[in-house]
């Protein structure tokens, strides 16, 4: 069973441990990793544990286009996901890939019957 998580606009899924690869992206200069921030309101979506963020495409060609943000390697304790509107969410040691979730409009409905 795949581990997810929602916060927001973002869906972050536990996938299968990987080395970084790609991309490593730095903590900014409040020591905090940045998921992604706002446009219109500058909230941020941040882990402030020590974790590793990177970005590699190769890790992510089933995700559909611009939607993809990165990879989180927890290492140790628990890190914990803040946004100043939404609950924390506590990931545990591991890989996640975090995206972004696109908005469905009703043309995208699709009526299953059985």
């Amino acid at each position: 069973m795949t581990v997810m998580y929602a916060q927001g606009d973002l869906l972050i899924e536990r996938v299968d441990d990987i080395e970084p690869s790609g991309t490593v992206l730095s903590p900014d200069a409040s020591g905090a990793t940045v998921l992604a921030e706002g446009e219109l309101t500058g909230h941020r979506h941040a882990i402030f544990e020590r974790v590793t963020m990177f970005r590699d495409d190769a890790l992510a060609r089933d995700v559909p286009g611009g939607l993809y943000i990165g990879h989180v390697k927890v290492e140790g304790g628990p890190a914990t996901i803040h946004h100043h509107e939404h609950a924390p969410i506590a990931l545990g040691a591991g890989t996640y890939r975090v995206r972004r979730q696109r908005e469905l409009e009703p043309k995208d409905a699709v009526i299953v019957a059985d």
